[in-house]
């Protein structure tokens, strides 16, 4: 597999399409710098899917498209293809050969190609895996990489093998594992406070959800009494509704019985109704056969009309047939004699026609004859044309050939004077390296004495750095710790706050309510809030008054019943359940009398009255009272027993620590479970937390400034530290500078002797050149005249039969004119023969027609006289029809008449009937009086079974069917109405009563089991976490350690074979950290001692660099590389070095280097020129190298 070609549009300064062609081998790319040939790395990075605006060396990545110069405008979209040849199959797709392409357009959006079919990201990215090319691979490496090893800082160097050892997606994945950590850490805090606020609320809502039982067990007892009273009424009243319908019912059949008489007057009439009805059926249809004979008559009337018109116009078209039979007659006589003079015509031309058809082939026999004789002149004249082109192009070849060989001898000459030239500066430069190294020698001694000195200072303040950082990692250890309670106590505060936020605790219909206030002004108009809202207790003493207030703490105060009906008639329309409120207007104080007061405060145990250890609003006092006022808080159980029994349990006692004794005599008490606060006591201990925050804010505060002050004690000492190193360093650079040049002048007086002996085989070699060269131009010039000699003759040839063929030609030229003319005349006569042909035709088709009108019009006009006598006879019969209709219309109207007579008769008997049936009516009237009474009394009973009905609805919520399973026997109404009272009472003495507290109950301790159950799966997850990480960094270490020695035996092969010797290694500064450990990369170049990479000097350093990224690439072969400017800081003899290791290895891989130095250009086989003709636009050339001659020239 390798790269064939690119193709770029619009992409960053390529704004016109252009098209590179790879081969085999080393192309290099190069051209001035911001000529924009590094755009050519970016455009493979991009095209393979590089998703990073940065590596792009942009901040967007809608900067990779064209934005324009001062004279163009920006493009729409940049496009890059990249063409791969696949012969060998290794990508996995069926083609040998790959297109993958990439476009994004300005609006953002972007497409992926493979082979112009559209694909994901996904599938180009799976494409190039373990290819070593993608995204991920050594394939592209930029300067980028050569810094990052060079790079002071060891993150930076310690990332290359990170990349290079695979492991960097493990860190990634480790990353998210302990974020995820630190996540559910936080969610586990969060958790555990939720819980100890839901076992705080778990035991006042079991109390309540008691009450809420006793509630509806009172009321569903209260329900049964009533709804079985409710149905023993309803039964009564319908029994005296069917009494009622009973007497209804006799009325209705004395009405009945009148109407029977009144059917009766009806029926024995019935007969004269039914004759009269029938004789004005027969006279309807008397009438409707007289409109019958009428309409017969006249639609015959209208049809005599109508064959009267029909005969006036066939005789208007008999007339018009016989004038054209008169034309169609004289036509045919004036066709006839036309025919007769066409057939004359078309004789004479038919002989005109057979006497130029034979003059014209007598001419064409002897053009041919002709013609034959030019082509073989023709021939021989192009032949020889063709003879003479070849020796021309011979001649031009030899003269070219002649030429290269001049410019060669004066090539060799010119580079033998270059010679000669650079043995004497070799020798020269031979001399002055000599000298050079006994001055070095001598300055190697006073620097190995300053580096003694410079060593103990460093010592010292080394020994000072570390105290330092003892005493400064203490206090960030104590800042972190302050730092985490902190955080700790924030979370703490927030999820107070968001509790507090989403009334957590609080009953669905208290939240409901509340939620309605705060999204509707007016409807919130009057309602003030729950009141644990509202109220601020001791701290000492919110155990008792939590205690005392129980379900009290969610009633909702309100200004007046009016704002608590509002609220009430919100929760029952809304179906959200049911709510206690205390009315300010309408809820009365309640205190103990004066003289017990006095009593109770001399009491041993006496704490003070409950009512007193509550803060609130001044227009609340009265509720707090109410619900306080009579309730005393004592020290502890014995102290309120005596109270209690001192005054008979007249009034309520509760203990600080929450023992309630009620007035009656019965007895709340046990444990408490531990909680983080309860209803009353959140906003204390926000306040509390709040407090805590600021003491700790303040605490980091002054422990961040003693950092400080010791981070400012610290980076002093390292920057003394820092220059006494950097002294140090100096100073065995100039060491390290000094020994290594000595080395150096050493091999350059060894590689200056060897390279005086090579010029001079050199020289001796062109001379033989020279030589060779001058032996071969004589040949090519008398060559060259041989050839001129052999194209004059064919000349001379050429000019002979061009003279014979100009007779010929003229003969021609007179036969063709002949012919043409003969030609004419036969397509003339043909021509007139055809049209004279078409003209017969055309007479003889018209006399055809001609008859057959003729006969048609003879015809038609004897249809029509025979439709004429048709026509005379239907008229006659018509008018026949229309007497004998006259005639019957008339006996039919005599007939009407009669009828007419006989109904005015029956109509005046049937009169007589109305004064019987008058009489029966006003009976039925007065019957109907006495009945409409009896419906009012029904109306009544039912109206009020219906009002009992509509109570039982809208009390209870049930139909009368629906109500029969409550149904009790009621013996006694008065005694079930007294009990009924009884009930109501009890209910009433219950106080208020929260329904609601049973479901919000099991919610609550549904959604603690829940929390316990979500803490437990945190903790698992924790511990899962934990194993993750542990596991991700084992899988890092062994994978980082095996690539990390493969990496090292790579490295150590290049260099020797980039040094042409010596020894390298990296190492781990500590073995035992194996992920976070720095990397050092020691050296030992040819004739030196092992050292650091970072004492190399900066050309040498590069080439170590180099030398790491090639055995990188051993470890992850790619089928080609794109090097971009890699080897810019290299020296000049480096530069060599690198080409020529990349030319050895351009069998086994694919090079594209962007380079600006001469060593890489010369040692490519294609070279690539990127320029900006036009500011802002990169154009490219490419020019072809012939390595052989330039072998041949070396």
């Amino acid at each position: 597999m390798y790269l064939k070609s690119l193709e770029i549009q619009g992409f960053k300064s390529f704004a016109d399409k252009i098209v590179l062609n790879f081969n085999s081998g080393l192309t290099s790319v190069v051209g001035p710098n911001g000529s924009g040939k590094s755009n050519i790395a970016d455009a493979v990075r991009w095209v393979l899917g590089e998703q990073s605006a940065k590596t792009l060396r942009g901040s967007r990545m809608e900067d990779v498209i064209f934005s324009g110069t001062q004279h163009r405008k920006p493009v729409g979209f940049a496009s890059v293809s990249l063409v791969i040849d696949n012969s060998d199959r290794t990508l996995p797709i069926d083609f040998s050969e790959v297109t993958i392409t990439r476009r994004m357009y300005r609006s953002g959006e972007s497409e992926y190609a493979i082979n112009k079919t559209p694909c994901r990201l996904k599938d180009i990215t799976e494409l190039f895996m373990n290819t070593g090319v993608g995204r991920e691979g050594y394939s592209i490496i930029g300067q980028g990489r050569i810094d990052e090893i060079l790079s002071a800082r060891s993150e930076e160097r310690r990332q290359v093998f990170e990349e290079a050892a695979g492991i960097t997606k493990y860190k990634a994945r480790k990353r998210e594992a302990e974020r995820k950590l630190e996540s559910t850490r936080q969610n586990l805090l969060r958790i555990n406070d939720i819980i100890a606020e839901l076992e705080a609320q778990l035991e006042p809502l079991a109390q309540q959800a008691e009450k809420a039982r006793k509630f509806i067990d009172l009321s569903n007892e209260l329900k049964g009494i009533e709804v079985s009273l409710f149905l023993d009424t309803i039964d009564k009243l319908k029994k005296r509704i069917e009494e009622v319908d009973g007497q209804a019912d006799g009325l209705k059949e004395q009405i009945d019985e009148e109407n029977r008489r009144i059917e009766n007057i009806r029926n024995s009439n019935r007969s004269k109704n039914e004759r009269l009805e029938r004789l004005k059926q027969e006279a309807e249809s008397v009438r409707q056969s007289i409109h019958s004979l009428e309409t017969g008559i006249e639609k015959n009337e209208s049809n005599i009309r109508v064959y009267e018109e029909k005969i006036n116009h066939l005789h208007s078209s008999n007339e018009g047939y016989g004038e054209d039979i008169r034309n169609f007659q004289g036509r045919m006589a004036a066709l006839e004699a036309e025919a007769e003079r066409k057939e004359k015509r078309l004789q004479q031309l038919t002989k005109d026609s057979e006497r130029f058809a034979n003059l014209l082939a007598e001419a064409e026999q002897q053009l041919a004859a002709i013609m034959t004789q030019l082509d073989e002149s023709e021939r021989i004249i192009e032949e020889a044309k063709q003879t003479v082109m070849d020796k021309q192009d011979q001649l031009s070849d030899s003269r070219i050939r002649a030429n290269n060989l001049r410019n060669d001898l004066e090539n060799y000459r010119q580079l033998k004077n270059r010679l000669a030239e650079d043995i004497r500066q070799a020798i020269l430069e031979k001399d002055r390296e000599q000298m050079t190294k006994e001055d070095l020698e001598a300055s190697l001694r006073k620097t190995r004495e300053a580096i003694a000195a410079a060593r103990e200072t460093a010592d010292r303040l080394e020994a000072q750095k570390n105290q330092i950082m003892g005493r400064l990692e203490s206090l960030r250890n104590t800042c972190d710790t302050v730092r985490r309670d902190l955080h700790s106590l924030e979370s703490r505060r927030k999820v107070l706050l968001d509790m507090e936020a989403t009334m957590e605790g609080y009953s669905h219909s208290v939240k409901a309510v509340m939620k309605a206030c705060h999204d509707d002004k007016e409807f919130g108009r009057g309602i003030h809030g729950a009141l644990a809202q509202l109220i601020t207790v001791r701290e000492a003493y919110e155990v008792a008054i939590e205690v005392c207030l129980g379900g009290a703490l969610q009633n909702i105060i309100t200004d007046d019943e009016y704002a608590a009906k509002r609220a009430i008639e919100y929760l029952k329309r809304h179906n959200l359940g049911r709510a206690t409120f205390l009315p300010v207007s309408s809820v009365k104080p309640r205190t103990l009398e004066p003289e017990i007061l006095s009593q109770v405060r001399s009491m041993p145990g006496f704490e003070g009255i409950a009512s007193d250890m509550v803060s609130c609003d001044g227009r609340f006092k009265g509720i707090i009272l109410n619900l306080l006022g009579r309730t005393v808080i004592v020290d502890n159980m014995d102290s309120a027993i005596q109270m209690a029994r001192r005054f008979s349990y007249a009034f309520r006692i509760v203990t600080r620590e929450g023992e309630l004794l009620n007035a009656g005599g019965s007895i709340t008490g046990g444990s408490q479970s531990s909680k983080l606060s309860s209803l009353i006591s959140r906003h204390r201990v926000i306040r509390e937390l709040e407090d805590k925050i600021r003491e700790a804010v303040k605490r980091q505060k002054e422990l961040e400034e003693t950092i400080s002050a010791a981070e400012q004690e610290s980076r002093q000492n390292a920057e003394e530290l820092e220059a006494s190193r950097k002294a140090l360093s100096d100073l065995e650079l100039v060491r390290l500078r000094d020994e290594s040049h000595v080395a150096r002048i050493l091999e350059n007086i060894k590689r200056l002797s060897a390279r005086v002996e090579l010029l001079r085989q050199q020289e001796e070699e062109i001379d033989r050149n020279i030589q060779k060269v001058m032996n071969e131009s004589a040949q090519e010039t008398e060559n060259a005249r041989r050839i001129e000699d052999e194209i004059q003759a064919l000349k001379e040839l050429i000019k002979s039969h061009q003279i014979k063929n100009k007779d010929e030609q003229a003969k021609r030229d007179a036969l063709h004119a002949d012919i043409n003319d003969y030609r004419v005349s036969v397509n003339s006569i043909a021509e007139s023969i055809q049209n004279m042909k078409e003209q017969l035709a055309q007479i003889k088709e018209e006399q055809a027609s001609l008859s057959g009108s003729l006969e048609k019009r003879e015809a038609d006009r004897r249809h029509n006289l025979q439709r004429i006598e048709e026509f005379r006879a239907a008229i006659e019969g018509l008018r026949e029809k229309i007497r004998s209709l006259n005639e019957e219309k008339t006996g039919l109207e005599l007939k009407a008449e009669s009828l007419a007579e006989e109904m005015r008769v029956l109509e005046e008997e049937l009169a007589g009937m109305l004064d019987a049936v008058t009489g029966h009516n006003n009976t039925i009237m007065s019957l109907q009086e006495e009945l409409g009474r009896l419906e009012a009394r029904k109306a009544k009973m039912e109206a009020e079974l219906e009002t009992i009905q509509n109570r039982l609805w809208d009390e209870y919520g049930l139909t009368y069917g629906n109500a029969e399973p409550f149904r009790q026997e009621i013996t006694n109404v008065r005694a079930t109405q007294t009990r009924i009272g009884e009930l109501k009472a009890e209910i009433r003495d219950l106080g208020p009563v929260n329904v609601a507290a049973i479901e919000d109950y099991a919610k609550t301790r549904e959604r603690y089991g829940f929390m316990k159950t979500q803490r437990d799966d945190l903790v698992k997850s924790e511990e899962k976490l934990n194993k993750v990480i542990h596991e991700i960094t084992q899988v890092m270490k062994k994978q980082f350690v095996e690539q990390f020695a493969l990496i090292n035996r790579n490295f150590n092969l290049v260099f020797k074979e980039l040094f042409e010797g010596g020894h390298a290694e990296v190492r781990l500064a500590d073995e035992q950290n194996v992920l976070e450990s720095d990397i050092d990369i020691i050296v030992q170049p040819p004739g030196k001692k092992l050292q650091n990479m970072m004492l190399l000097s900066g050309g040498e350093r590069a080439m170590v660099a180099i030398a790491l990224i090639f055995g990188i690439l051993r470890m992850r072969p790619a089928p080609f590389y794109i090097l971009d400017e890699i080897e810019a800081s290299l020296d000049d003899a480096n530069v060599y070095k690198f080409a020529e290791y990349i030319r050895r290895y351009t069998d086994k891989a694919q090079f594209i280097v962007i380079t600006h130095r001469k060593g890489t250009m010369e040692a490519a086989d294609t070279l690539y020129g990127v320029t900006m003709q036009e500011h802002g636009v990169s154009k490219v050339v490419s020019m072809k190298l012939d390595k052989s001659l330039e072998r041949n020239a070396g």
